[in-house]
């Protein structure tokens, strides 16, 4: 809930994500007893309209290339997402090994959390990116 990496000029007093995305979930009428399971709830509800109008999970379902052809593109992809001038505005400052990872994983299909359960998965994906 706490960024761990402040951006250099934070907009933000402190992080109120949760809140919001509890609050639309209550709006939704999509039940939970606390914020984590409400927000828990909306990510569920998001991800099954994603499934009924056929968006698709993951990067990879889109790409017509293979696999070694994201691996190869994912280094600049991360390089110019850094560089872009939204970035600094994130109340959480990511590093291009962050952005890298968020690449691999949306290509995946894994949520964030996924990567503290299953560092073997992204690990072994991660040895695949060019040094």
């Amino acid at each position: 809930d706490i960024p761990f990496k402040q951006a250099i000029f934070p907009q933000y007093k402190y992080p109120h994500a949760k809140e919001r995305y509890a609050q639309i979930a209550d709006y939704l009428k999509l039940g939970g007893n606390s914020p984590d399971e409400k927000v828990e709830n909306l990510v569920a509800a998001i991800e099954d309209l994603k499934r009924q109008v056929d968006i698709p999970a993951t990067i990879k379902e889109t790409l017509a290339a293979n696999e070694q052809s994201f691996y190869t593109a994912v280094e600049e992809m991360a390089e110019q997402a850094f560089d872009d001038q939204c970035t600094g505005a994130n109340p959480r400052y990511p590093l291009i090994q962050d952005l890298k990872e968020l690449y691999i994983l949306a290509y995946l299909g894994c949520r964030i959390e996924a990567a503290a359960f299953h560092p073997e998965e992204v690990g072994a994906e991660a040895e695949l990116l060019p040094s």
